[in-house]
């Protein structure tokens, strides 16, 4: 009887070590695979870094079906394909794939495996930001703020941001800043505000330095300083937000702080200028027309003008409507300055609707030469 339960004792283990063993072998052939097509990958082998990620995804392996979708968005190793791209990333997910979850979510967020979903949006980031993916829990506060795919709720919204905030999210840790600055989905508390929009702004996120630069200019929860409020607007405008990069030309217009310096003016108009800023592009207008801090360029203030003015803004709108109602170094014409002090007075501008009530008197115009 021993023997014959040592022999069994030892059959079953056998038969657990061999598939122990099966298991190893499985894992290792699959880390080999995996390490293969990361190598492929980083030096741009991309067709052989897709036949191992499709291989190892056709069994089932989530990192390989996340990756796989990855080289489909890209049309790396394969034509893009959006709808490929998002099959993958949904079996990534459907087997507890964190982070394909997440890109799922943000894939029908932003509409970037082709099919735009704000409802599906808000359940993928969910399920993401449940197992505490902070991306995922900032921008499920984002939706939840805009109303996105569920109902507008800000109290939960600043609940999501303050997760991420948590977990050292910029992003989150700024909106959460401006949500006790605004009062909006929690009591306003300007110490509180400062502080996320400080640790926001210590991480270079380009929105809570801009935000900073105006806590220190209004004093707003701290002793106002336009020292610190500069420096803040200056790190801003360096890393690309816009509006500081708008409000900065005008400190070195008026020599707010700084040397006077008309050309640094324009050299930070130009640049919120190609970021589509309107009031740059103004501005940018009237310092080529002018030959202020930049030579006179007529056809380029007319570009900037243009710009700003094909996005809505009036000012534009009546500049543009005076240069050909005057000629300003370019052939007078009535039908042009009518056509854009139509626009302007559209928008409530009281002096392009006087312009236009002048022309009709004069008959520069007819009645409905206006738009």
């Amino acid at each position: 009887m021993k023997r014959i339960g040592a022999s069994r004792t030892i059959f079953v283990l056998f038969v657990v070590l061999s598939a122990s063993g099966l298991a190893y072998f499985a894992f290792a052939t699959s880390y080999l695979e995996h390490r293969n097509a990361h190598a492929a990958y980083a030096r741009k082998d991309y067709d052989a870094a897709f036949s191992q990620w499709k291989l190892l995804a056709e069994t089932g392996d989530a990192d390989a079906q996340f990756n796989l979708g990855i080289l489909y968005s890209q049309g790396q190793g394969a034509a893009r394909d959006l709808v490929q791209t998002t099959h993958w990333w949904r079996k990534a997910a459907a087997a507890g794939h964190l982070e394909a979850t997440y890109t799922l979510g943000a894939a029908y967020l932003l509409g970037t495996g082709g099919e735009r979903d704000n409802k599906l949006a808000a359940e993928w980031l969910r399920k993401a930001a449940e197992r505490g993916h902070a991306e995922a829990q900032g921008q499920l506060g984002n939706l939840y703020v805009k109303g996105l795919g569920l109902p507008r709720n800000d109290r939960l919204a600043v609940e999501w941001w303050r997760k991420a905030a948590l977990q050292g999210n910029a992003q989150a840790q700024f909106h959460l800043g401006r949500a006790y600055a605004d009062g909006q989905g929690t009591l306003k508390d300007d110490a509180e505000a400062f502080e996320w929009i400080s640790k926001a702004a210590d991480q270079a996120y380009p929105d809570a330095e801009h935000s900073l630069a105006v806590i220190y200019s209004l004093g707003s929860g701290v002793t106002a300083d336009h020292a610190k409020a500069l420096a803040w607007l200056h790190k801003a405008a360096e890393h690309g937000q816009a509006l500081a990069q708008l409000k900065l030309g005008f400190v070195y217009l008026n020599g707010n702080g700084v040397p006077q310096s008309s050309s640094s003016a324009v050299s930070w108009w130009g640049k919120a200028a190609e970021q589509g800023d309107t009031d740059a592009q103004q501005r940018l207008g009237i310092a080529y027309a002018n030959g202020d801090g930049v030579a006179k360029d007529i056809d380029a203030a007319l570009m900037w003008w243009r710009k700003a003015a094909d996005q809505g803004h009036a000012v534009a709108q009546y500049n543009l409507g005076t240069v050909f109602y005057n000629g300003i170094d370019v052939a007078r014409d009535y039908e042009e300055a009518a056509r854009w002090f139509s626009k302007a007075a559209a928008q409530g501008d009281a002096d392009a609707q006087a312009r236009l009530n002048s022309m009709r008197e004069r008959e520069l115009i007819r009645s409905q030469d206006t738009l």
